[in-house]
């Protein structure tokens, strides 16, 4: 945080602990909560459901997504929001290390009607559900497993690496990419687009993945130095891909969030 420029960096890390702790609660109260009381705690705010109605209207949209805010409550209002319209939400998603907490997890995700798709074969199912006229939410603020799949980015002060697989299948598919995140507005998870990324004229199709890549990065960049809380500072966001299998990470050291994470 100190790195980025953030104010307080101590204060707001502390933020950020507690609404991660915030968040797993929440993880099993939505285990049993209704409907109408999970969407009192959670909206797509009225903006965001202009952006993504207008989009939806011209073509596929792909939802280029981060570790902000409670994701699990996001996802259940975008999916919840697009089934009346005849649409599912299809996110691409890791299995988490912990086998129970992904058991778990999973069947969460499926109670909200959340389509799962693993990387491994994603590029196939993922076409397929924008083809079908779905929604596919893709994370843009992980470390893809291989350099090559990867675009060095400037991100919170220090050099990253970012996935160019969302931008990529946008631009096979024509799709609109949608950056997306999600803070809490007095106490309520508020979905919010930072940024609309069209799918480029066929003579600006030459550099299009770079160029949405960084405009996405940009975009959650913001954000997080607006919103610091609302962002998962603790995972590995400037470490080497595996395939290169080195101690150092693209940027320094990996401990990054010293103020409030000793040891």
């Amino acid at each position: 945080m100190r790195r980025a420029g953030v104010a307080h960096p101590a204060a707001r890390a502390r933020g950020m602990y507690r609404q991660l702790g915030q968040g797993l609660l929440e993880l099993f109260w939505l285990a049993g909560a209704s409907e109408p009381a999970r969407d009192s705690v959670v909206e797509l705010d009225a903006e965001a459901a202009a952006i993504l109605s207008a989009a939806l209207a011209r073509g596929p949209v792909l939802l280029a997504a981060s570790h902000t805010g409670n994701w699990e409550l996001a996802a259940f209002a975008a999916a919840r929001w697009l089934r009346p319209r005849g649409r599912s939400l299809v996110v691409v998603a890791k299995a988490l290390h912990v086998g129970a907490f992904h058991v778990f997890c999973t069947r969460l995700r499926e109670s909200f009607g959340v389509r799962l798709v693993a990387p491994l074969g994603a590029l196939t199912n993922t076409k397929r559900a924008l083809r079908a006229g779905d929604v596919v939410v893709m994370p843009i603020d992980q470390v893809p497993d291989r350099e090559r799949h990867g675009h060095r980015i400037e991100f919170l002060g220090a050099k990253a690496l970012a996935d160019r697989a969302p931008a990529a299948l946008a631009l096979a598919e024509g799709a609109t990419m949608l950056v997306v995140a999600a803070d809490r507005g007095e106490g309520r998870q508020r979905i919010r687009v930072l940024a609309e990324i069209p799918p480029p004229a066929r003579k600006d199709r030459a550099g299009f993945v770079e160029r949405a890549t960084e405009r996405a990065s940009a975009a959650l960049d913001g954000f997080v130095r607006q919103s610091p809380e609302s962002w998962l500072w603790l995972h590995r966001r400037w470490r080497a891909p595996l395939e290169a299998d080195r101690p150092e990470t693209l940027s320094g050291p990996r401990k990054l969030v010293t103020t409030a994470h000793p040891g």
